[in-house]
């Protein structure tokens, strides 16, 4: 373990060189998305770390989310409405199979892991990691549980997905267009950018933060209003912002809190990449796509951190972000309501103790 020093100022510098050394070593390596898997890299070292409590500040996140959805729309064709129409009985179809891998794991979780029903599904539903912790909060379940599994299941999705895409060939779209590098076009970008420090505060709408820019993006190149241009510093910025938010989500405590339940969560994130992949598959042969573009369509990982994968890799970026946007939807939407469902219908094991707090500890 990286011993780290007790100044605070001197563990953001320590943080920073090894965003910068775990970057230079997956970027040898010729993995794509080399910024992001140093920042998850660096933010796990340095979380559990003893006396580090670093976190993203909030407004950085958010505005790297904004900055996550412009970088996407840019490579957004017009067409991506009209994929998303074309194709949306087969979006549902597997929106719902992946969802219902995901009910059958907390499911099985509860049977043979003693978590209690509503942590173990909460922890395995895919989409909005950071949703699923605050519901479950709201709820009474031990959230830290349910943060282990989710942000578990995040880096493991992320690890995967780049392996798999470093394994297959890369997808057939175009690069993205180099854009229009006038002042113009960089005072929009930031603009759309710092819009998400407002959007983000929507809460109907999950992920407004990167959802808002990213459709008023799409909007602006899809109609040919004006060209955006993302700073390739912002983008790897983008890339490790979001890499850290997600490493430095293991803490100590929390990991130390349920250690015995490491290789049950492994054991079941393994199960739903594996399932994901057979969907992909089907998906592939069904709608002719590359592999990459198949496997980031169906990965339980979150929105941004698989269509940032699938720009780096030149995936279908339209067709990606057609099927984990509606996912998203359904489980921040539709997801508890479901669980409350399937409590009354499914014989789950009642004395699962692990993921039940107290009335005090609330």
């Amino acid at each position: 373990m990286i011993p780290f020093p007790q100044n605070r100022a001197a563990q953001w510098g320590l943080l920073i060189g090894l965003v910068g050394v775990f970057w230079g070593l997956f970027a040898l390596l010729r993995f794509p998305a080399a910024p992001l898997l140093g920042g998850m890299a660096a933010g796990i070292v340095a979380a559990t770390a003893a006396g580090v409590t670093l976190r993203n500040p909030r407004p950085v996140y958010v505005l790297a989310q904004g900055a996550a959805g412009v970088f996407i729309a840019t490579s957004l064709t017009p067409g991506i409405y009209a994929d998303m129409l074309a194709h949306l009985p087969l979006v549902l179809l597997v929106t719902v199979l992946t969802v219902a891998v995901s009910f059958a794991t907390g499911w099985a979780l509860n049977r043979w892991a003693g978590v209690s029903a509503d942590a173990a599904v909460f922890g395995s539903l895919p989409g909005m990691s950071g949703a699923m912790v605050i519901i479950a909060h709201e709820r009474g379940i031990d959230s830290r549980i349910v943060a282990l599994m989710q942000y578990c299941r995040l880096a493991f999705v992320i690890v995967a997905a780049t392996l798999v895409s470093k394994l297959l060939p890369e997808g057939t779209s175009d690069i993205l267009p180099p854009g229009d590098d006038g002042p113009g076009s960089l005072v929009l970008t930031l603009a759309l950018i710092g819009l998400s420090l407002a959007s983000a505060r929507l809460k109907w709408m999950p992920a407004g933060g990167m959802l808002v820019p990213m459709g008023l993006g799409a909007v602006i190149e899809g109609f040919g209003l004006a060209r955006l241009s993302v700073p390739p510093m912002v983008v790897d910025a983008t890339f490790i912002v979001i890499g850290l938010e997600v490493g430095l989500l293991f803490t100590r405590q929390m990991v130390g809190h349920a250690l015995r339940l490491l290789p049950v969560v492994l054991g079941a994130n393994v199960v739903m990449v594996i399932c994901g992949g057979i969907i992909a598959a089907g998906l592939s042969l069904i709608l002719g796509l590359d592999a990459a573009t198949a496997f980031l369509s169906t990965a339980p990982g979150g929105i941004e951190t698989m269509t940032l994968i699938a720009v780096a890799i030149h995936a279908n970026v339209s067709i990606v972000l057609a099927f984990q946007t509606v996912r998203l939807f359904a489980v921040v939407l539709c997801g508890p309501t479901i669980l409350q469902i399937l409590l009354r219908r499914l014989p789950w094991r009642k004395d699962g103790p692990v993921g039940r707090i107290s009335q005090e500890q609330r």
